[in-house]
Order: C-alpha cells, then structure tokens, then sequence
C-alpha cells in the first residue's frame, strides 16, 4: 500500500500497511517542489507537478496501483458528529444535512470514519470523523495521476489520517495533552483528553524554520489551545506537549519559548520508533517525525464510507443503465412476438409506412413549421433568461461575501481584550479588508494573549502585529492589524 501525503514543498510517500491496529512501514520517499507547483494542497501548475511525481516514481521505482493520497488542504472542512447506527449510503445522506452550513462547497462529496476507541454515549448512535470536500477538486488530481498511469484508490483529508494515527501510538493512551505537527509552513495542533481526540487548529507559520521566531510562533498556539480547554472547562490537566516535524534547531529553542508561556509544560517528541526503524532510508529527513500523518493514512477506512465511494459512483452512468432496461426488455419481448409471426409483421409495416407518409406530410405543414420556430425562440429566451437569473445569483452572493466592519467587530475586539489590554480601532481599509487596533498593556505577554484570541476569532482571516513601543509609564503599544474574513451569503 502507498500512501502519497500532498500539502506544500515536501511531498512525501509511505509504503506499508496497517492490520489490527499495527503500522508497518517499509519505505519512506520525499521529493521537494522549489517551483511553487502545489500551494495548500491545490495544484497551480499542472505540468509542473506531473513531472515531480513523474521523476519521483521513476527514481524510486514505486508502483502504480494500490496507491492513495492525503492531502492537507483548506478546500477539506472536517468535524466530529454523532449520526445513527444505519447503512452506509444512509450515513452519507445524513452527513450531507450535517454540513448545510458550508455553503461555500458546491456539487460537495463526503467521508466518515468512526472514531478510535469512542464509547458510545446513546443506544444505536456512532461517533464519525467526518469531512466534505467539492468533488472537481478530488476528480482533479484523479485526472492528473492517471496521466501517468497511477491508480489511485482513495482519497482523504490529512486531520483523518492524523486523528487515527494518535489512536495507535501507546504513548498517547490514556494521556492528556498537546500535539504538534510542523509541516513547512503550516502547524496542526490536536488536543487530546485521556488519549481521546477533543479539538484541533491548523495555523499559517510566517517565521523562517531554524529561528527563536519560528519556535516562539509554534509555542504562541499552545497558549490558544490551553485558553480553549480553559473555556471549555475541562478538567484534566494538560502537562506535557508532544511535537513532531521540528529540526534539532527548532527542538532547542522550542523548549526554551515553552519555558516562557508556561514553565509547567513538558516537551516530549512523538514517538513512532515502533512503527519506523532504520530498514532502507537511512537519511535524517526520513523519520516518523517528518512521515506521521502521511504513515497515518495506512490506517485504512470504511470502503462504503469514503470519498473514493461517491466517486466511484456516477448517477448518470446509473440512470443511463436503467433507461437502457427499460427500452431492451420489452423490445426482446417485442422481437419474440414478430418472430412468431411474420406475416401479421409484413402487414403492420404496410400500416406503419403509410403512417409515416401522413406523419410526414403533417410535419411539412407551413403552420407547423411557424409553430416549431415559435417554439425555438421562446426556448432560447427562457435559457437566456435563466442564465441572466443565474448570474445576478452570484453577483448577490459577491457582494454579500464581501467583509464589513460593524458592531459585531467591537463585540469581538471588546470580548478578546478583556483583562488583558485596551484597544480601539484606529483604520479600516475597505479595499484590502484591514482594520487596524492601537494596543496598549502592562507587559508584552498580554498583547501576544490578545493577538492570539483575535486569530481564533471567525471574522478575521489573519492577524498580524508588530511596532512594540514603550512609553515613560512603563507600558507597550502596537498596531495589530487584521484582515477581514469574508461572510458567509445570506
């Protein structure tokens, strides 16, 4: 089984398997885009990417078929739902009233798993990971690789694949605490609550790997998630924070920026020494610390239940089959008949030709043929008049989306500064969709508390702060800046 994980520079591929809740992997391979090929898990040059995997195959000698991708990418949205204890195409059918509120998904297709070692809390009811992801995009890269003649088998977003790997680490059972994966420029945070997944985050890094900004930037989001499971009021201490995908540099100063937020927390790496040892790739780069989501997609899923089963299915093709029934059976019953009796048939097709003719001459009328071209015309005004319809839709849904500052930005600038600092909206540029903040606190880590809580917040898509200045009273000042996120159409 290969697993093809798909994000941003590294693309990386996994042989192995996975039975009874054991992972053996027998190869780890990475190859690194430096033209920008894929960005967030979206392809923007085709040819480009096509002739990466091209060489990575090559070079590797891997197979084409038994091959499944992970792909981290924001086109996923992924949520925990409790659905009944029912058939598969009901469960898919169910997730689709789950997931009215994204809106922004069209022709959507869905997956679900359930989840690891969840107690069922209600009779004939199942906890499921499940995601939704528009169905040109999963066809897109369907089409990409079976121009290279690779079949690919299934395909899922990477939080499933991490959300299965966790369960199978021994050292995750029964803990409480923070997970780390850092994959170039992007950070995934998992809190686990007794060994049970409870929420996760996904963060854009700016910082450069191999600096104290990049370990203090990855530090600064275990602060976000200590701050939800206060909100949350869960009651297990969270005291030790597990990492994976860091350098030995990043490690270093990692620790020392954990120090800073909270001298409680204990680093430990994510352990897979089990699962990956030594064998043929014996580079640094190719560990399970750098693999792990990508060797969590090993981890197989419902066949009836995943993506790939929308895909495989096509209504059309279904329906075309049906029709095609409806038309032979009767037509083989037909034939049967008119075999049996040859003459009754020569007579009923003297009867059928002069039918024709009367037909015929009918359909040669002038007054029918003015009819007819009334009829065309009228036709293509009703297409005219949808397609205009159809396009003031999106015009009104454009706008809509558009970002607006109003009451909603102060109740949420009040509701995250509250204790920590005072701030008052100083700009609002309505082209770019930024609103400025003048910050003012006692000390600088109330103003990192405060940014934080504002990147949790839906209505900004980003927050970015910088311009520390300390005045005579011994407080700092900085201008946050925002950008808007776009609403939702109403």
């Amino acid at each position: 089984m290969l697993i093809v994980y798909l994000s941003n520079r590294y693309i990386r591929v996994v042989s192995g398997e996975a039975s009874g809740g054991h992972i053996t992997v027998r190869g780890l391979y990475y190859t690194v885009d430096h033209r920008g090929c894929i960005l967030n898990g979206t392809v923007t040059d085709e040819e480009g990417f096509l002739e990466i995997i091209r060489e990575l195959w090559e070079s590797n000698g891997l197979p084409k078929k038994d091959v499944n991708l992970v792909i981290d990418s924001s086109q996923f949205t992924a949520r925990v739902i409790d659905v009944p204890a029912q058939k598969p195409a009901q469960t898919i059918q169910y997730l689709s009233r789950e997931f009215t509120d994204v809106g922004r998904i069209s022709n959507p297709v869905y997956g679900c798993f359930p989840m690891p070692d969840e107690k069922e809390h209600k009779a004939k009811i199942q906890t499921v990971y499940a995601s939704v992801v528009q169905k040109e995009f999963i066809s897109g890269y369907l089409d990409l690789f079976e121009r290279l003649g690779i079949t690919i088998d299934s395909v899922e977003c990477a939080s499933g694949a991490m959300v299965r790997l966790l369960a199978c680490l021994p050292q995750l059972r029964g803990m409480t605490g923070i997970v780390q994966f850092v994959d170039d420029m992007i950070l995934v945070n998992v809190l686990l609550v007794e060994g049970r997944y409870e929420y996760s985050s996904r963060n854009r890094l700016f910082s450069d790997a191999g600096t104290r900004e990049f370990a203090a930037e990855v530090a600064r989001a275990v602060n976000g998630i200590l701050q939800f499971a206060k909100a949350q009021n869960i009651p297990q201490k969270i005291s030790v924070v597990y990492i994976a995908g860091f350098s030995r540099e990043d490690v270093s100063f990692y620790h020392d920026s954990i120090r800073q937020i909270n001298d409680g927390l204990r680093v430990e790496e994510l352990d897979g020494s089990h699962i990956v040892s030594g064998g043929r790739n014996s580079q640094p780069y190719q560990c399970f610390s750098n693999f792990a989501v990508a060797i969590g997609g090993l981890i197989k899923t419902g066949a009836k239940t995943n993506i790939m089963s929308q895909m495989r299915r096509n209504p059309e093709s279904q329906e075309l089959k049906k029709r095609r029934r409806r038309v032979w059976v009767p037509l083989s019953v037909l034939g049967l008949v008119m075999a049996a009796a040859v003459t009754a048939a020569g007579v009923y097709s003297l009867y059928l030709s002069s039918a024709l003719r009367e037909v015929q001459d009918y359909n040669s009328r002038a007054d029918v043929l003015a009819d007819c071209e009334e009829y065309d015309n009228l036709k293509q005004e009703i297409q005219t008049a949808g397609s205009l319809n159809k396009n003031l839709t999106g015009l009104r849904s454009s706008i809509l989306e558009y970002p607006v500052v109003d009451s909603t930005v102060e109740q949420v600038l009040s509701y995250c500064a509250a204790g920590l600092v005072s701030a008052e909206i100083s700009s609002y540029d309505s082209g770019t969709g930024v609103v400025s903040f003048h910050t003012s606190a006692g000390n600088v880590d109330q103003i990192h508390q405060f940014a934080t809580l504002l990147s949790q917040q839906d209505i900004f898509a980003s927050v970015d702060y910088s311009g520390y200045t300390q005045s005579s009273d011994g407080s700092w000042s900085v201008k946050v800046n925002c950008v808007m996120a776009g609403r939702q159409g109403e």
